[in-house]
């Protein structure tokens, strides 16, 4: 997806943000206006050409420059995600390869956000073979069922699961090494209209000492749109389930692809029909 403001700064120079100086870029002209204006612009007109192609391919969401922020480091980007989730009014959803099995803090934040406020709906979506790796002893899992446990209309947690690891390869692949074959990366952190756009997961090293890469965006547009992509791999992934004595992942019958680990083949076409469409610029409407 491309998010690039008209006459705002664009989008595209931030990865490569690193200092707390920075100050965006006017652009003056956007990708459907006339060449006359391309050729004018302080861009390269090489750039302009490869923007005007993306526009073509890739959702575009325009955002003013005011709606962007760039975060310096991992306690900045914990802080204001923490802050952010006591802040929240109606839904929280997250995004990311895993939480920290050691995250009490984070997850006491959550719970205490969900206790203060009935009407919030918490979305977590993780990877099922790194949230599970340490199973039976404390794990990402074990650490998000208590949220299940005591929130049980308020919480979703979801674990996706590759459709490249079945059958003997499930069976024989010891643990750590069977992630090679495929995870959930996606690193969203939704809250209300805003979402943090990141590569940092959920853990202590990228809270204190792991440099990456955090941009906050204020905007209802490009909070829902990555929240329906957010929610679309949640509705093909494993809901994680307490138990009495631990927990469990079932694959609820509603799933619109059948449970990868037995059908493969079915699962990949029907979660393509799914996503693709959310990949296309008709998606940014």
């Amino acid at each position: 997806m491309i998010l690039r403001p008209v006459r705002f700064c664009s989008i595209r120079s931030l990865a490569l943000v690193r200092q707390s100086t920075f100050k965006p870029q006017c652009r003056l002209y956007s990708s459907t206006v006339a060449p006359e204006a391309l050729r004018s612009s302080p861009f390269p007109s090489a750039l302009a050409g490869i923007a005007s192609q993306l526009d073509q391919i890739a959702p575009r969401i325009d955002v003013r420059a005011d709606q962007i922020d760039v975060l310096v480091g991992p306690q900045e980007f914990y802080e204001t995600l923490k802050q952010k989730i006591r802040s929240a009014k109606r839904r929280i959803y997250l995004s990311t390869l895993y939480i920290g099995k050691a995250e009490d803090e984070l997850v006491s934040t959550i719970h205490k956000a969900l206790t203060n406020n009935p009407n919030l709906q918490v979305s977590i979506l993780t990877d099922a073979l790194r949230g599970t790796r340490e199973d039976p002893s404390p794990s990402c899992a074990s650490l998000l069922s208590s949220l299940m446990v005591a929130f049980p209309d308020q919480v979703e947690i979801r674990m996706y699961h590759t459709s490249n690891l079945t059958g003997w390869r499930k069976r024989i692949i010891p643990k750590r090494i069977n992630e090679g074959w495929g995870l959930q990366h996606i690193k969203l952190y939704g809250i209300d209209d805003e979402v943090i756009l990141s590569g940092a997961n959920l853990s202590s090293d990228y809270f204190t000492n792991r440099q990456d890469r955090y941009h906050v965006f204020s905007s209802k547009r490009v909070s829902d749109h990555y929240s329906r992509i957010h929610h679309a791999v949640c509705s093909i992934s494993f809901l994680l389930q307490p138990t009495s004595t631990s927990h469990t992942l079932i694959w609820p019958s509603s799933n619109p692809a059948p449970n990868p680990l037995f059908n493969p083949k079915s699962y990949i076409k029907a979660a393509t029909s799914l996503l693709l469409p959310l990949s296309l610029p008709s998606a940014a409407t």
